[in-house]
């Protein structure tokens, strides 16, 4: 039975040429906020990160995944937001000090924003877009990204609190030439634009989503697709972690072992230990080096 507190589900409407998104996390969400103790505002952006990827990863056609990353300078150094094809979700945050919302505010600012599409190894190209911080929010930044990067009118909506995090999307497909003219497809989103807008927060994180669209958009004719699961899911595996001691370098895990006698990897995303004896270093180094990269996995 299907867990209707941590569902994708899209849906269109049948007289316009706009399709829509919805998606919730309540049992995903705390499991990945349950790995370290984040400041109210960190869980907050972060949440609204985890949002982005999943209602993005509906549009991808390829196996793999879409990341969601912001880098920063200075206090905020890093927010990451992981939907794989199979709505599998991860996330992670690194900071130096607690942040109120202004002090975060600035750091996002002045940090990079980036869109991954990660396709699995020989299915695809990796493309990296950058997202132009907008406005005060990360809702009109990803907004602002589909109006200026992919020409595609784009409406976001977030809401977040500390056991749940659920956003509705709205975006414009393709006008029909022969249905619909220029101008009508333009008050087409204009409406529906205008009442998804009367949304509120409440609403978006406590109504089921029949009866969320019912109440948006009660006059209109709109087709709801079948929900999918989503559930959190970290990608680690000793094997990964046994290319992390080789990137490491054979010098610094002998002076590790000498110090502790073992050496714990840990990972970032789900707190899942890998311990590793000098009996394992030795087996490690011994096997041909496999091919390894930087990027997170």
């Amino acid at each position: 039975m299907m867990n209707n507190n941590d569902i994708l589900q899209g849906f269109l409407f049948e007289n316009a040429s706009i399709r829509g998104e919805l998606v919730r996390l309540e049992e995903s969400y705390q499991e990945i906020m349950r790995q370290h103790h984040y400041p109210l505002p960190i869980r907050q952006i972060l949440g609204e990160m985890l949002i982005v990827a999943s209602l993005l990863s509906a549009s991808i056609k390829f196996k793999g995944r879409v990341t969601v990353q912001f880098q920063g300078k200075n206090h905020l150094k890093l927010l990451l937001a992981q939907c794989n094809h199979k709505l599998q979700i991860r996330g992670l945050a690194e900071w130096r000090q607690a942040f109120d919302e202004t002090t975060l505010l600035a750091e996002l600012k002045k940090g990079l924003l980036a869109i991954i599409m990660d396709p699995e190894t020989g299915t695809g190209n990796r493309y990296q877009g950058i997202v132009n911080w907008q406005g005060d929010s990360l809702a009109e930044s990803i907004e602002g990204y589909f109006k200026d990067s992919e020409q595609v009118p784009t409406r976001l909506w977030m809401a977040v609190d500390e056991t749940r995090a659920a956003g509705l999307l709205i975006q414009a497909m393709p006008r029909e030439s022969a249905r619909l003219s220029k101008e009508s497809a333009r008050d087409d989103w204009e409406h529906i634009s205008h009442l998804s807008a009367t949304i509120t927060a409440k609403e978006l994180l406590s109504l089921d989503n029949v009866t969320l669209l019912q109440r948006l958009y009660a006059k209109e004719d709109v087709r709801l697709f079948k929900a999918q699961p989503v559930a959190f899911q970290c990608s680690c595996s000793l094997s990964r972690s046994e290319n992390a001691l080789r990137l490491l370098g054979r010098k610094e895990v002998d002076e590790e072992l000498h110090n502790k006698q073992k050496i714990v990897v840990t990972c970032e995303f789900c707190s899942q230990e890998f311990i590793f004896d000098r009996v394992d270093v030795e087996r490690i180094f011994k096997q041909d080096k496999p091919n390894s990269s930087h990027q997170v996995h």
